[in-house]
């Protein structure tokens, strides 16, 4: 079982080291210590940090929480990759998707995934999340190249 707790300054080198391993580092954008306490400076971002027996195996980050649309946007989630396929990313994912949920009063959460990001994109689709869009040669690469960034949104579910 993953618990969600809100992220402190003293977890960020931790975060970052999840962050900065080669397989998850390629799907991110702006990484490092920096990013994250200017998240955590953000009254419209929540940082979240989750772990089993009290060590970090991933975090997300929430924004739009004071916005009050009700839509709310995963703008980052990351496991440790010593944690994939162990079942802690998925239980990650639908903890922050319940929090938005229960804690923040959302009615949809949304969020974007590199195209070339097929284990991420079929962990969204089978937890619920729907594409609605994709944006063609959005993100630039380091190598010169651009990925396409797939639009997905989950709603919350009348009665649940």
């Amino acid at each position: 079982m993953v618990l969600l707790r809100v992220t402190s300054s003293a977890d960020l080198d931790a975060l970052v080291s999840l962050e900065s391993a080669p397989d998850t580092s390629r799907w991110l954008g702006e990484t490092g210590r920096a990013w994250h306490e200017q998240v955590l400076a953000d009254p419209d971002q929540e940082h979240l940090t989750g772990e089993v027996e009290g060590a970090p195996v991933g975090f997300a980050v929430l924004a739009g929480v004071r916005e009050g649309e009700g839509l709310l946007e995963i703008r980052r989630i990351v496991v440790s990759a010593g944690r994939r396929g162990t079942g802690h990313g998925r239980a990650l994912l639908r903890g922050v998707v319940a929090h938005a949920y229960e804690r923040l009063g959302a009615r949809r959460v949304r969020l974007d995934v590199k195209a070339r990001n097929t284990r991420a994109l079929a962990l969204y689709r089978s937890e619920g999340f729907v594409a609605e869009g994709t944006l063609l040669a959005a993100v630039p690469e380091p190598d010169g190249s651009r990925s396409d960034l797939v639009l997905m949104a989950h709603a919350r579910r009348l009665g649940g």
